[in-house]
């Protein structure tokens, strides 16, 4: 039992080193024993994760040639972020009449987090923050299929090629910082329409 816990741990280490990597380099490639090297990891975990990733459209794996980071097409992004703006958006006009001191405190924090993520330049803490940010908003209401559904688009549009489209542009992630205040401010007086037509406007800045 303990040995099959310690594998499906490994896998998860993996799978979640491989899409940070997919983040965070340049390149729109790599091979299994390049993984092995850089992650310090047997074959196996890493083997398991890359099917997974495969699965799930992330990457292709090419017998005899490495693997390929997969990018998602115009259309597919948009489609992705129309679906969030669906739910978050829905979501907030819940949320806005639930929320208590602490959740106003902890959205406080997650800006903190996020600017100070920009201050470092670390763009995959920043990335991080962001979506902790609207994870947040949808865990407020707690509906588990919105937060499931939330949590496969964002992976998904995590792609090398929005990496490098965002990374060039730092006045962009320093604007999205602003708005995620901007929606604060807004839940903050309780006036949900600003609030959520504010976030409409902060997703749809993503499509490409």
């Amino acid at each position: 039992m303990i040995q099959d816990k310690r594998k499906v741990l490994l896998k998860d280490i993996a799978y979640e080193k491989i899409k940070e990597k997919m983040m965070k380099g340049e390149e729109g490639y790599t091979s299994e024993n390049t993984l092995v090297q850089e992650l310090e990891m047997s074959r196996t975990p890493i083997r398991e994760a890359l099917n997974r990733l495969q699965h799930e459209g992330f990457l292709r794996i090419m017998p005899n040639r490495g693997i390929v980071f997969t990018d998602l097409t115009v259309e597919e992004r948009n489609e992705l972020i129309e679906m969030r703006a669906a739910i978050e958006t829905y979501s907030l006009k819940l949320a806005v009449h639930q929320l208590h001191d602490r959740h106003i405190d902890e959205l406080k924090s997650i800006i903190s987090m996020q600017e100070e993520a920009y201050r470092k330049n670390d763009f995959y803490e920043l990335l991080e923050k962001d979506s902790m940010f609207h994870h947040y908003l949808l865990e407020i209401v707690g509906n588990r299929q919105f937060i499931k559904m939330y949590r496969q688009a964002r992976d998904r549009q995590f792609t090398v090629r929005s990496g490098k489209w965002l990374r060039n542009k730092p006045d962009i992630l320093e604007i999205f910082i602003e708005e995620h205040r901007n929606i604060l401010n807004a839940i903050i007086d309780k006036d949900a329409d600003r609030a959520v037509l504010l976030l409409e406007e902060h997703l749809n800045k993503g499509k490409l």
